[in-house]
């Protein structure tokens, strides 16, 4: 194996000026000579780097070198990024249209350190753009150059990024002088669309980030009422592959669309581990936006990579995963400690559960009421108002809240108020929305499915201590412009009504609310009290 042009260690933080430098340097008034700058660039990088396979490299690339090195002391992912941000400058709609997210370096060594857990086999990427995901899987072979002249397959619609990985990939792990390993990567690759009806190349396990974008329905697949791109490929990949590591929406585990692609994957794989990412403090697709008017420079996604290797015999799932961005290189150390066998939620949603948790959850999912129990679909003069825009935590109001995203529940009578009160206000709705679903709002579907467990006769007086506090601790947020209302009740509060409605799991839920879960597992929230 060669020196790596594109070592992740060796390389100092990435920063928006090497986006905007690479861009700036290529950018071209039309969109053929900018793809011709780019592969110039790439040929410049490569070629230099590798005479030895100069005609072999330039044979995939087609063009002459570039005047400059304008990738120099860029990672894999960094060019990636450097690539999406040249398209979104050619056409602000491509991204949003195309769905693409380019894996970042550390998102794709763990994804490709799962590999080799696999058994020996011909790997397929078929969305590969740039060479993210391979470049990482071919740097963990016991032979990388035998890998990527033998057991690699690179697919894309994109001729340019294909091209690139070919490149890219084939001048960091090719043998010295072994030219025909470059022209065995590049016959092997194609440019085509992975849903197309042509039969696929033979392949035994894929490894994939697809495309996340809305799409018209596909016949003859299940997911087609799902209209997503990322459900159809995942359903292929099922179907064709032997194993898979994907890294996807996290929504795919728990809205009710989803539960066709949910279903597919059950019944093609015997198991597998998902690790399902919060994007805040830190997101899994760290970096930068580009082709968005949004001035938020976070990328929103919650993100999942799901492993399903041919020996695996049950599924486990994590709990959503929140740390901070010193802490980013520990979460991806340890994020296997906090896998726990799967739950099934109400509707079919795969539980993201706490490990630990397991006990408590399987006794509260049997409890006989939920909260659509209590409620009528008709005013009545005792209602209660929910914001449904959680962020750490959900509260149920007396009183009126000046706020656009709010949902208001009306009971039959105020002991069924006071009840759904006392519950709602405990820390048991946001738990259950966090392991049923945890993204940007609280679906109506969650919330009336919360349960409603019977309380003791001293919960009673709570219900007049939480009109007492909503009095005194009204917040407001500023969001799109607006505030909203909100009650954040004291903890010491929140901590008597758990210790009535979910004594079992009060004793883990700094976890839950930790935004940093391993600074909180490292203070004893995975170790395991009695119940």
């Amino acid at each position: 194996m060669s020196t790596s042009l594109l070592a992740v260690e060796a390389n100092p933080p990435f920063s928006a000026s090497a986006v905007t430098r690479v861009v700036k340097t290529l950018l071209a008034p039309n969109k053929t000579e900018t793809r011709r700058n780019w592969l110039a660039a790439v040929a410049r990088r490569t070629i230099s780097a590798r005479p030895d396979l100069a005609e072999a490299l330039g044979h995939v690339l087609g063009v002459e070198m570039g005047p400059s090195d304008v990738l120099a002391g860029l990672t894999i992912g960094e060019i990636g990024v450097c690539y999406e941000a040249l398209l979104a400058s050619l056409d602000r709609g491509h991204r949003r249209d195309a769905g693409q997210y380019f894996t970042p370096d550390d998102a794709s060594q763990f994804m490709a350190r799962h590999a080799t857990n696999f058994p020996t086999g011909r790997w397929l990427d078929p969305c590969c753009g740039v060479g993210n995901l391979s470049w990482h899987l071919a740097s963990v072979q016991e032979s990388p150059a035998e890998f990527v002249r033998d057991q690699l397959i690179l697919l894309d619609r994109d001729e340019t990024a294909l091209r690139t990985a070919v490149a890219l990939i084939a001048a960091d792990f090719a043998a010295e002088g072994e030219g025909e390993a470059v022209g065995a990567l590049h016959s092997r690759s194609a440019r085509r669309d992975f849903l197309s009806s042509r039969a696929l190349p033979k392949f035994d396990f894929a490894i994939l980030n697809p495309p996340y974008a809305r799409a018209p329905g596909k016949a003859g697949y299940r997911t087609s009422g799902t209209r997503d791109l990322f459900a159809y490929f995942l359903e292929r990949i099922v179907h064709s592959s032997r194993g898979f590591i994907a890294v996807t929406p996290a929504s795919y585990l728990s809205i009710p669309k989803f539960r066709s692609l949910r279903e597919v994957i059950e019944e093609g794989a015997t198991g597998g581990d998902v690790y399902v990412f919060d994007n805040v403090p830190d997101t899994l697709f760290r970096g930068y936006k580009f082709g968005s008017n949004n001035t938020s420079k976070t990328n929103f996604v919650r993100a999942a990579i799901t492993v399903s290797a041919p020996q695996m015999r049950e599924w486990r799932v994590t709990p959503i995963l929140r740390w901070n961005t010193a802490s980013r290189e520990e979460m991806f150390s340890r994020c296997h400690e906090f896998l726990a066998p799967r739950r099934l939620g109400p509707h079919g949603e795969w539980a993201k559960l706490a490990p630990g948790l397991e006990e408590f959850w399987d006794s509260i999912i049997s409890t006989p009421r939920a909260l659509a129990d209590l409620v009528v679909e008709h005013e009545t003069p005792f209602p209660l108002t929910v914001a449904t825009t959680p962020r750490y935590y959900i509260s149920a109001t007396y009183r009126p809240l000046d706020r656009r995203s709010k949902s208001v529940l009306y009971f039959r009578s105020d002991d069924d108020r006071r009840h759904a009160a006392i519950v709602l206000n405990s820390s048991l709705p946001y738990l259950w929305w966090r392991i049923l679903d945890g993204g940007v709002s609280l679906p109506r579907r969650v919330l009336m499915s919360v349960p409603i467990p019977e309380l003791p006769a001293e919960a009673e007086p709570y219900a007049q201590r939480l009109q007492e506090s909503e009095a005194r601790n009204v917040v407001t947020k500023l969001n799109a412009g607006r505030h909203n209302e909100n009650v954040k009740h004291p903890q010491d509060l929140v901590d008597e009504l758990n210790a009535l409605v979910i004594p079992a799991a009060a004793g883990r839920l700094h976890l839950v609310y930790s935004q940093n879960m391993f600074e909180a597992a490292e203070a004893g929230a995975l170790a395991a009290p009695a119940l």
